[in-house]
């Protein structure tokens, strides 16, 4: 059809944005994960037991009860996490980016071809994957502002902040903590200078780990994100190979 050609530029075109972001993110590829996974020991001297309860296969029950107590019942901020539809298609796009990290030499798509749907789906999952980290850091940042109200005007990166807020907690003396591998000196010392003079409160144990939960999240999402964007960079010379083309001599010029 006549505005096939078109149509295809026009996505195309759309990945361009997020390509680009992309570049940015593989820039960081060699810094340690942004993940920090922080284990809780159970507190079972704290279960009361009474003689019904005794039985050995409800002990580990009840240890589990009282640290969803201390959770607050919250053991998860992100809804699209919990969604069985974005974890299918998450394995899909693993599962097309594994068996055929490249489409061969010259092949390009078109909208008849079996892959289609899922590069179209995964257009707009890239967005719906930035609004939902969006969401998280305003769930972090509602939470830390009890703590340091002033880092978020420091602090603007909606990830950044995120990998801020983890590393602080609830620390007092931030001379102690360090920022290097995330901010360059000149924010690390207004963040150091303002954190001495809040007005701040230490954060609630409760508060603190529902925080803690949905920073981690937003980083596993960072990292879906990332693996949805490498999919999509892998068909773009499928899809548009003049755009392509370009794309890969601008994205190579800035490295």
């Amino acid at each position: 059809e006549a505005g096939t050609p078109l149509r295809m530029a026009t996505l195309a075109d759309s990945f361009l944005q997020d390509l680009e972001d992309l570049e940015g993110e593989e820039e960081k590829a060699d810094q340690p994960s942004l993940r920090k996974h922080k284990g809780k020991e159970a507190k079972s001297g704290s279960v009361l037991l009474t003689a019904a309860d005794s039985d050995d296969e409800k002990i580990p029950q009840a240890i589990q009860d009282e640290e969803q107590a201390e959770r607050g019942g919250t053991s998860s901020v992100s809804e699209m996490l919990k969604n069985e539809e974005f974890q299918k298609l998450m394995d899909e796009v693993r599962e097309r980016k594994d068996e055929q990290p490249a489409l061969e030499l010259g092949k390009q798509l078109s909208e008849e071809d079996t892959e289609y749907p899922l590069i179209t789906r995964c257009n707009s999952l890239v967005r719906e994957i930035d609004e939902e980290m969006l969401n998280i850091h305003r769930f972090v940042r509602d939470i830390y502002s009890k703590k340091f109200p002033e880092l978020e005007s420091i602090v603007v990166n909606p990830l950044d902040y995120l990998q801020v807020v983890q590393r602080i907690g609830n620390t007092k003396d931030l001379t102690t903590v360090d920022f290097s591998d995330i901010l360059p000196n000149t924010a690390v010392m207004a963040i150091t200078v303002t954190a001495s003079m809040t007005a701040g409160t230490v954060l609630p144990r409760q508060d603190l780990d529902k925080m803690m939960v949905a920073c981690d999240e937003a980083f596993l999402l960072n990292d879906c994100k990332r693996d949805v964007l490498l999919y999509l960079e892998s068909r773009m010379s499928g899809l548009a190979p003049n755009l392509s083309a370009l794309l890969g001599a601008a994205l190579a010029a800035k490295i």
